[in-house]
């Protein structure tokens, strides 16, 4: 017998298999139960979350002849068959290959012909967006006086693109995108049952890459169980799905927050060697900085941060380090770097550019060098007198200066020196060490790369065209 991919292997066979929508789930159970069935279904929702999968347990429950609590029995002659895919009575059409009038025209003369097996003659619409105009149109008409023995069920990811004159026509559904922990629970089961050990942060990596698809989880399993030689791991998930990894992505930020500009060029040139493509490298760092966000909130936010517990331990170590301020300016410019890298030929170039210019702004604060003195030039220092030294209405000249914190307190420091003729190198030093001193770090960011210039008493900061 030919394999059988996993998803196809465990598509559920009944509601109670059905993995993260209980709120389809119960509704279509007690309809059942009840006798309370529509001529007409739209399900809703993203890529793999069981749209079809439920279409055909709803199809098959319309059709069991020995049916409990609205759940298909799977012992009946028709549950058997349509589990073989031997059923008549169930016509799966896809909308994509055929939307066109004439195969809306050929569905209206053959939905009169009564079950050939069944109870009912159900149709499963996939993609039904794809539709033309003309062929909603035709469709349009069925669904208003469909015959007793018809239902329909039309399955789309773009609900937006479906006329409003047939949504109306249809009980609605919104299937949900399934959560990390059940499609882990489900992986979990998956592995168990063909005897693979697997470690829970390997299962995780892949529930979170699927993105709430739990078909895209179990295709990406059924790949990485293919190449396995032993236990599986989050690097072989990582290695298998073309990203970086958790662990990678921990170590990468730690050279970013610490200043260490030169390694975090070498760790994005390692990740580019390997295979890795810069846009999902920075989505991974965006999502990782996302998650320091979060648990930056408290220790109530780490439900919402689906991490092992070493690289949980670690982000938290590295949000408090950082600040949510900081964390909250490094998130925007990266958001920005994506649409740029979007319309960039060089977006490994773009990404490291910005990895500089984010290094920088966490450089370590390094005293300012003082200059030499210069013996033909006197320093003019300006000394603030004691606030009651000066009358109340006195005029100020060139060389006196506003006092700022006046006191005679001998813990206070002395005036500073400043200097006329001080470089233009050494004054944009000390504004940014101010701006590093305030962690006004989104206007760092777009400074640090200009090249200061001094005329007088007139200071240009120059940047390249």
């Amino acid at each position: 017998m030919s394999y059988l991919a996993l998803y196809r292997k465990w598509r559920p066979m009944t509601f109670g298999e059905v993995v993260g929508q209980p709120h389809i789930v119960t509704t279509l159970r007690n309809a059942l139960a009840g006798g309370r069935t529509s001529h007409a279904y739209l399900f809703c929702g993203s890529r793999g979350t069981g749209k079809t999968s439920m279409a055909k347990i709803l199809a098959k429950a319309l059709n069991c002849r020995e049916m409990v609590n609205g759940e298909p029995c799977n012992r009946c002659s028709s549950c058997l068959k349509i589990n073989q895919g031997n059923f008549m009575d169930i016509l799966e059409i896809d909308a994509a290959s055929n939307r066109g009038i004439d195969e809306m025209r050929e569905l209206r003369e053959k939905i009169g012909l009564a079950p050939a097996e069944g109870l009912y003659k159900v149709y499963i619409i996939d993609e039904v967006h794809m539709l033309t105009t003309e062929a909603f149109n035709a469709l349009l008409k069925t669904l208003e006086e469909p015959p007793e023995h018809v239902v329909f069920i039309l399955a789309t990811t773009e609900p937006h693109k479906i006329p409003l004159t047939i949504v109306s026509r249809c009980q609605r559904f919104e299937f949900h995108r399934i959560g990390v922990p059940e499609i882990t629970g489900r992986l979990r089961e998956i592995t168990a049952d063909n005897a693979v050990e697997a470690r829970p942060e390997a299962l995780t990596l892949i529930a979170k890459l699927a993105q709430g698809g739990l078909r895209d989880a179990l295709s990406l399993l059924d790949q990485c169980l293919s190449s396995l030689d032993g236990e599986l791991t989050s690097s072989v998930v990582a290695e298998i799905a073309g990203v970086a990894g958790e662990d990678f992505i921990r170590d990468w930020v730690e050279d970013i927050v610490g200043g260490n500009a030169a390694g975090a060029l070498n760790r994005l040139q390692q990740a580019v060697s390997a295979g890795k493509q810069p846009g999902q490298l920075l989505n991974e760092l965006m999502y990782y900085f996302r998650n320091m966000l979060v648990l930056e909130l408290g220790p109530e936010a780490r439900e919402l941060v689906p991490v092992p517990e070493d690289i949980l331990k670690d982000m938290e170590r590295q949000a408090a380090e950082t600040g949510r301020e900081n964390i909250l300016n490094v998130v925007e410019i990266l958001s920005r770097l994506g649409s740029e890298m979007r319309f960039s030929a060089g977006e490994q170039i773009v990404l490291e550019a910005a990895l500089i210019r984010l290094s920088r702004m966490f450089t370590p604060k390094m005293p300012t060098r003082q200059p030499e003195p210069d013996p033909e030039k006197k320093e003019k220092k300006v000394n603030v007198p004691p606030a009651s030294a000066e009358p109340e209405n006195m005029p100020r000249t060139e060389e006196q200066a506003e006092p700022e914190y006046g006191t005679e307190d001998p813990t206070e420091p002395e005036p500073v020196a400043v200097s006329q003729e001080m470089p233009a190198q050494e004054t944009w030093d000390r504004v940014m060490e101010q701006l590093k001193a305030d962690r006004k770090l989104a206007v760092l960011a777009f400074v640090v790369e200009g090249t200061p210039r001094r005329t007088g008493q007139t200071f240009y900061l120059e940047f390249p065209e």
